[in-house]
């Protein structure tokens, strides 16, 4: 019996097969996705420009922001327009681009930095330098508002963050002690830092900044001072120490202190003084001088200024005029007690006297010698710049007279009256009328020099500013030596036996004034002289007509309308009536040489004119429209500029010259026909292509005719050389042109038509011989 064996066939799955076939589409999709996400998270590109780029390194160095890492440095190239810069391209995380390539965006290197007041940067001794990059603003949506930007230059430091919570303020002082990171406290407590430092002009401004915990205690009228470390001072008057914190020792800082009942501070933008010590600011700034003539044992800083038993101020510091035997103690007033000023005080040297018939101011033994200060008045009158110190006054007979002016005239009680620089009085006292603002000095003129006042006396103010002394001006007119700091008052008397009409005097403010006065009082007319440079005119200067003094400069101001100065000058009637329009106001003063060979001519003035300096005028048409004193006068260097203007008018003919080179030719240099001079060379200038040099001629009226079409120019200054068995022979146009330069001029036998106004010509070097014999016969014109 034969089994029959069954074979069941084995069928496979279809969505076995389809899975198979569906991995290779997801793997695709996959791929592309991430591809798609390297490319859209990889960025944009942004180019930073820095100066040094040591320890940067392409493809590893970050640019973070706040610590988080936003880019990486795609490559480093040197700057094609300057090897000394790096241009340093950075790929930028696509959601940071916007926080970064936004206009005002800062980028500065991090690396070690170690100094006095400041430790930054030591993660990268390990990490590596990286780039740190700022936004200008720190809200998303004004980041938004900004205009994109991809090109950046570095900053050298950290930019200060303006948006950190706190305050910042600028401070301003003379000195630049102080380093940026030095600490900023309150109450020996740190509150702050030096963020900045600028200088401006001969000012150091520090920018600090507050934290935010502290910036309320910031008021309107907070005061900062300079913390520095250790200071020592010892005299026989005693000993100051004073020591700060451990950190100011080192690297120096800052302190304030505010009024708690004091508004805070609104206003950010405030500058604030920044004093070098707290004890300055509880004094004045300005000094209050005392001028002595006798040893006073004075000590700076040491010695006291008492009133009523109270410390008021103190001996700041000290200087001594040798010449004078002068000495000057200059005195530091505490706020709180500047009124005393305003009572005319009177300030006494306290020193200890001991002998066997007296024993006085036993208080200075321990005081130390020391001042004291009294009022003179009750009411308030005007600070004085310099007061005396005094021990016991000394009576002298004296002549009263009463100095009246308009003026905030400067002159302090005791000052000197002189009269030829001899000293014949002195200030009793100085102030305002009762029912006006007319100032009023009550002088003391010694008796024995009481006959040098009468009516015919000026009184003026003297000072050192007076004194001028300059290749411009001479001044003779100056204070003594003993003046040289305290003003003082001088006086003159033109006849000194007149009548004595009254003991009441106008007080001018200045020699000048008073001059400008006596010239004022006197009938003339005032002019006004144009010129562009207020140094070739004193103001002390005389105006002189035909030799004679006809006036004085009195007075020299800037016009900014046409950029020149005003020069006003007063002329004596006499004379006042030969000035017009045609009038020419010029330079006299000094020496005049005209050097040539032919001559040697040298011109002065008088010996007044020649140290000082002066002005003349000269009328060209007595018959010409006559001027107010507004006409405003041209002024000439001399009088040979004047009479050489009146050469250069329209009538004549002006041509140009082409030469390759200006050899010894200049402005002035002659112009021959037939060695017969018919002009000069105006001016000159370089061609714009700069192959030659253009020369402007001037050709005299009279003679203009000569100048033709075909006429020739060439350089008279060359001379030439011949060499034969008979000797040598030079050759030049004339002896004078080989010195100062000269062009001549010749013009064919057959010569064309007249040339024209600016007509251009060549200048030759030298001169061919059938030049010299051309011999033009000139129509009747």
């Amino acid at each position: 019996m034969i089994e029959q064996v069954e074979h069941n066939s084995v069928k496979k799955s279809s969505k076995f097969v389809f899975i198979i076939w569906l991995l290779p589409f997801v793997a695709l999709l996959i791929s592309s996705w991430m591809l798609y996400k390297h490319f859209d998270d990889q960025g944009e590109k942004i180019s930073v420009y820095f100066n040094n780029a040591e320890g940067f390194v392409a493809g590893k160095t970050p640019l973070k922001y706040k610590g988080i890492k936003i880019g990486i440095i795609s490559s480093i190239e040197v700057d094609e327009k300057n090897i000394n810069r790096f241009l340093v391209k950075i790929e930028v995380h696509k959601k940071a681009l916007p926080l970064v390539a936004t206009k005002g965006a800062k980028f500065w290197k991090v690396e070690p930095k170690a100094t006095i007041t400041e430790i930054s940067g030591l993660d990268t001794i390990l990490s590596g330098v990286y780039i740190e990059a700022m936004p200008m603003v720190q809200n998303i949506q004004e980041i938004k508002k900004l205009k994109s930007q991809y090109t950046f230059e570095a900053v050298s430091e950290k930019p200060i963050n303006y948006f950190d919570d706190g305050v910042f303020l600028t401070l301003k002082s003379e000195k630049g002690t102080l380093e940026v990171g030095a600490s900023v406290l309150y109450k020996s407590f740190i509150v702050g830092k030096i963020v900045k430092k600028n200088l401006i002009k001969n000012d150091i401004f520090y920018t600090i900044f507050i934290e935010n915990d502290y910036k309320d205690l910031i008021k309107e009228d907070s005061n900062f001072w300079n913390i520095s470390g250790v200071e020592l001072k010892a005299s026989l008057s005693g000993i100051k120490f004073k020591i700060d914190t451990l950190s100011s020792l080192v690297a120096g800082g800052i302190e304030f202190d505010s009024d708690d009942f004091s508004p805070t501070l609104k206003d950010k933008t405030k500058v604030f003084n920044l004093y070098d010590n707290k004890e300055e600011i509880e004094y004045l700034k300005d000094y209050v001088i005392l001028e002595t003539k006798k040893e006073h044992g004075l000590q700076k800083e040491f010695s006291k200024v008492y009133y009523n038993g109270i410390e008021v101020a103190y001996v700041d510091d000290m200087s001594y005029m040798l010449n004078d035997n002068k000495g000057y103690l200059f005195i530091k007033f505490k706020k709180q007690f500047a009124s005393l000023l305003e009572h005319n005080p009177y300030f006494q040297l306290i020193s200890p006297e001991i002998s066997l018939e007296k024993l006085e101011n036993i208080s200075s033994l321990i005081k130390g010698n020391h001042i004291k200060v009294f009022k003179t008045s009750s009411k308030k009158q005007n600070k004085k710049e310099i007061y005396s110190l005094h021990s016991l006054p000394m009576a002298k007979e004296v002549y009263t007279i009463v100095l009246k002016s308009d003026e905030g005239i400067k002159v302090s009680k005791n000052a000197p009256v002189y009269f030829k620089d001899i000293k014949v009085g002195r200030v009793k006292s100085k102030k305002l009328h009762k029912n006006s603002d007319e100032l009023r000095l009550e002088v003391e003129i010694f008796k024995k020099y009481q006959y040098l006042v009468n009516q015919t006396t000026n009184f003026y103010m003297q000072s050192p500013v007076e004194f001028k002394a300059s290749l411009e001006n001479i001044s003779f007119k100056t204070a003594p030596l003993s003046g040289f700091i305290n003003s003082s008052i001088a006086f003159e008397t033109s006849d000194v036996k007149a009548k004595k009409l009254s003991n009441r005097f106008y007080l001018f403010e200045s020699y000048d004034k008073m001059l400008k006065d006596k010239y004022l009082q006197q009938k003339g007319e005032r002019f006004t002289i144009n010129i562009d440079d207020a140094s070739k005119i004193s103001q002390k200067s005389s105006v002189y007509y035909k030799g004679v003094e006809a006036g004085k400069i009195i007075d020299k101001k800037y016009n900014e309308k046409s950029n020149s100065v005003d020069v006003e000058v007063f002329i004596f009637d006499k004379f006042a009536k030969h000035i017009n329009e045609s009038t020419k106001f010029y330079s006299i003063g000094g020496i005049d040489v005209d050097f040539s060979l032919k001559k040697i001519d040298i011109k002065t003035t008088s010996l007044n004119t020649l140290i000082k300096g002066g002005v003349s005028f000269v009328t060209l048409n007595e018959k010409a429209k006559s001027v107010n004193r507004y006409f405003n006068f041209s002024f000439y260097d001399s009088l040979k500029d004047i009479y050489k203007e009146q050469n250069f008018n329209n009538d004549g003919l002006r041509v140009i010259v082409k030469a390759k080179r200006k050899s010894s030719l200049k402005v002035n240099s002659p112009v021959y026909y037939r060695q017969f001079k018919i002009g000069l060379v105006e001016k000159f200038e370089l061609s714009n292509d700069g192959t030659h040099v253009k020369l402007q001629l001037y050709i005299n009226k009279k003679f203009k005719h000569l100048v033709r079409e075909n006429s020739i120019f060439y350089n008279a200054t060359a001379f030439g050389m011949d060499i034969s068995l008979f000797g040598v022979k030079v050759t030049t146009e004339t002896l004078e042109t080989l010195i100062s330069g000269g062009i001549s001029l010749v013009t064919p036998t057959k010569y064309e038509k007249k040339a024209q106004n600016l007509q251009e010509f060549i200048l030759y070097d030298d001169v061919k011989n059938e030049w010299l014999e051309w011999n033009p016969k000139f129509e009747k014109l």
